[in-house]
């Protein structure tokens, strides 16, 4: 029998929906000096004790307006130092984010490890990384906000 997965939540600070969140990555990864190839990362300062874990089968779960409400698969962890000497890591994240059946979560601070019980269940309706590309980032924002996408 395997092990259940070790999956880590996360507060989505301003983010109103699945959707904005797919778009902020999105951003992310297109702003100019971006260097890393791995894709969209969360940086923490806190390194899981139990990342391996995390790594081999977790997830990362997206709390938005205080709903647990979407997951990404965790690819990669690693520990990074920034050009001001702290000490930090980055979680990095597969570009398809899942959304899952809502399951209200308290507000906290950074991240926590997920309950086994308190881990939501998939829908199978993905929401897409990459909007389309011939659209400006700007104004596909601002069709998310008038709810066109």
């Amino acid at each position: 029998m395997s092990e259940a997965p070790v999956n880590i939540v996360k507060l989505a600070v301003g983010v109103r929906s699945v959707e904005e969140l797919a778009l902020i990555q999105k951003r992310f990864l297109n702003q100019p000096g971006f260097q890393t190839g791995k894709g969209f990362y969360h940086s923490t300062k806190l390194m899981p004790k139990k990342h391996e874990a995390v790594v081999e089968s977790g997830s990362l779960y997206w709390v938005i307006k205080g709903v647990i409400c979407a997951r990404q698969k965790i690819v990669e962890i690693v520990k990074q130092e920034d050009p001001d000497g702290v000490k930090r890591c980055r979680i990095y994240l597969d570009s398809s984010i899942i959304k899952t059946t809502p399951i209200r979560k308290r507000p906290f601070q950074g991240w926590r490890y997920l309950k086994k019980n308190r881990t939501p269940a998939d829908i199978v309706d993905p929401i897409p990384a990459i909007f389309d590309d011939d659209i400006n980032l700007e104004v596909q924002q601002r069709l998310l906000e008038v709810g066109l996408i």
